[in-house]
């Protein structure tokens, strides 16, 4: 039986290194790989969920990354998907930055769920942060520039 999975990827289009946070959070199922980190100006894993051992179960989760200016600075990433079993939802997926770390955790993992941001914006060192969700078959794929 093929589970239900998530699979992120991210693209990034920044001078900086996003730099994963260790911690995931999945509401349903679990990760078999957490993100990876993602040099400037390319193309990284964000991590992979997967349905749980039970049988008609969704996945979901949330990662995140951190990226840190020359001066210090951060800035904190959190991408989250979902991908229901027998739900009269499609697969969805939405994300965020944030000056302070809000941790990955149930609440975070509520937060987003329930508010649902599909796009995001910032200002950093002097530029516009971007960060937009495009769902692919299989994948969801976060563009951060």
């Amino acid at each position: 039986m093929t589970k239900n999975q998530i699979l992120f990827s991210v693209d990034n289009q920044t001078p900086f290194t996003l730099a994963p946070n260790p911690t995931t959070f999945s509401d349903w199922g679990d990760f078999a790989a957490g993100p990876t980190t993602v040099k400037p100006f390319q193309k990284g894993d964000g991590g992979h969920v997967m349905s749980s051992q039970s049988p008609f179960v969704g996945s979901a989760g949330i990662v995140g990354y951190s990226l840190t200016s020359k001066n210090g600075a951060t800035v904190y990433i959190r991408l989250l998907a979902s991908n229901p079993y027998l739900s009269v939802r499609d697969n969805w997926a939405c994300v965020s930055f944030s000056s302070s770390d809000q941790g990955i955790d149930q609440d975070a993992y509520n937060h987003h769920y329930y508010n649902e941001p599909r796009h995001s914006s910032m200002e950093f060192e002097g530029r516009s942060l971007n960060v937009s969700i495009h769902e692919v078959p299989l994948a969801q794929k976060a563009d951060i520039d």
